[in-house]
């Protein structure tokens, strides 16, 4: 897909795509969808984007199934960890696909989950908690649909 730019609201003027924003601000991504602020091509832009957030593939490893976990404190979103399938469970929720809405179906507004979010996700997908994730790395993810279970 080819994103287009985001230019109204916060992000007037800072030239960045959807995938791009959901990587920064995903409060700001989810609470614009669910209001219906998205017009036009970025409409279904971002109905695609919200469909591939919510359905992400959990990484294997060495052969083995792995689950994800989503720990949460006190009513508050903690982080993500992957977990064997067959492990025993720590009385977390546990996911056979990663989810961008985790922190935000905690709370309506959680800057802090979500940055333990992606910081943790970051990790898992690219190996790297403190990867920058610029355009072209937001876009080339969600373009590629080999990272979701769209079923």
């Amino acid at each position: 897909m080819n994103w287009t730019t985001v230019n109204w609201g916060k992000f007037k003027n800072k030239g960045m795509s959807l995938p791009q924003i959901i990587f920064n601000d995903a409060d700001w991504f989810f609470y614009s969808y669910e209001n219906g602020h998205f017009k036009g091509v970025q409409a279904i832009e971002a109905r695609e984007l919200y469909r591939k957030a919510r359905a992400i593939k959990v990484p294997q490893k060495n052969g083995q199934k792995m689950l994800v976990e989503y720990i949460i404190h006190n009513g508050k979103f903690g982080t993500i960890q992957l977990i064997p399938e067959n492990s025993g469970f720590g009385g977390h929720e546990v996911s056979s696909l990663i989810d961008f809405f985790a922190p935000k179906s905690c709370a309506i507004y959680d800057k802090t989950g979500y940055k333990n979010f992606v910081h943790a996700l970051k990790a898992i997908l690219f190996g790297n908690p403190s990867r920058r994730m610029n355009k072209t790395a937001c876009e080339a993810f969600f373009n590629d649909d080999n990272n979701f279970d769209l079923n």
